[in-house]
């Protein structure tokens, strides 16, 4: 079974809430230029 991004991070940033929320925040930024340029044919995800 696949993790979510959002516990992956969680896991990585040692829980720290404000980092955990910048980081979801640069990957849905990073998910949204991926979309606009082709690359990501799929809806972004969390």
């Amino acid at each position: 079974m696949k993790k979510s991004i959002k516990y992956q991070l969680s896991k990585a940033l040692g829980q720290n809430v404000d980092l955990n929320k910048k980081a979801i925040q640069i990957k849905r930024s990073w998910d949204e230029v991926a979309a606009m340029l082709g690359k990501n044919k799929s809806k972004p995800k969390d």
